[in-house]
């Protein structure tokens, strides 16, 4: 037999091509087989990504050691664990503000004058791109001392890190902001809080670092991360000046 990508000769025993790496199809397409055939090309989630998620919760140095030291296919590779959370976060943003209404960038100080910034949730999916080398950056800068990871491969842990908790995100705000009427910014303030102590737990767990000695960076990374929110959040109000979504007006008493 051929193989019907390549046309290499096969042998009628092999389940994929050892030239080009295809499958072998040898049934006729049924919907099952279409699924398990788009889930494994588009989302590769032949039974990895159930794994990754729960290995990430147990065991989550291996989950990452194991990419980084070039054992592929035990879990589902970073890029697509990410994009896969960022697509959740998108699809969460959007029910929260569409279908909740709920205020996301209301907060406790915010008063009648004060513009409406739910505009910048519009962009979420591209500032989550944008916003991980800087993430892996910050990351890389206060374990550098280290010396495990390069920048390279803070890139593919903060990746692996920041879809896990996306996915924790997901399950948490669909059901509590469409049970309760709660404020998104004590919520927030409460998952960022998770985000950052789970990101330095891992962080911890790969550089074999103490717990006095992780404190320390963990509150070096918050104060860092504030600076980096203060300077997204300029960007983000120069950005409604510039396309008008902000206007000076909205800034007169009413």
């Amino acid at each position: 037999m051929t193989c019907k990508n390549c046309d290499n000769n096969l042998r009628t025993d092999f389940g994929y091509c050892p030239t080009c790496g295809a499958k072998v199809v040898r049934s006729r397409l049924t919907l099952k087989n279409v699924w398990e055939d788009i889930s494994f090309q588009v989302f590769n989630l032949d039974n990895t990504l159930l794994k990754t998620i729960r290995h990430l919760f147990t065991q989550p140095d291996e989950v990452i050691n194991s990419y980084v030291n070039g054992t592929r296919k035990r879990y589902m590779n970073p890029i697509s664990f990410y994009a896969i959370g960022v697509t959740l976060s998108g699809i969460m943003f959007y029910v929260l503000q569409n279908i909740y209404e709920v205020k996301l960038t209301e907060t406790s100080f915010s008063n009648g004058n004060a513009p409406n910034m739910d505009y910048v949730f519009d962009y979420q999916g591209i500032l989550s791109y944008l916003i991980m080398p800087f993430y892996a950056l910050l990351t890389w800068i206060l374990f550098l001392d280290k010396r495990v990871l390069n920048y390279t491969e803070h890139l593919v842990a903060n990746a692996y890190i920041y879809g896990q908790v996306t996915f924790v995100q997901f399950l948490i705000c669909i059901p509590l902001f469409g049970l309760f009427d709660v404020s998104y910014e004590p919520v927030n303030g409460f998952i960022l809080l998770f985000m950052v102590t789970y990101q330095f737990y891992v962080l911890k767990k790969i550089h074999k670092t103490g717990i006095f000695n992780t404190i320390i960076r963990w509150f070096a990374y918050l104060v860092l991360l504030l600076v980096l929110m203060i300077g997204i959040g300029i960007i983000f109000a120069l950005i409604g000046f510039l396309t008008g979504a902000i206007k000076l007006e909205d800034f007169a008493p009413k």
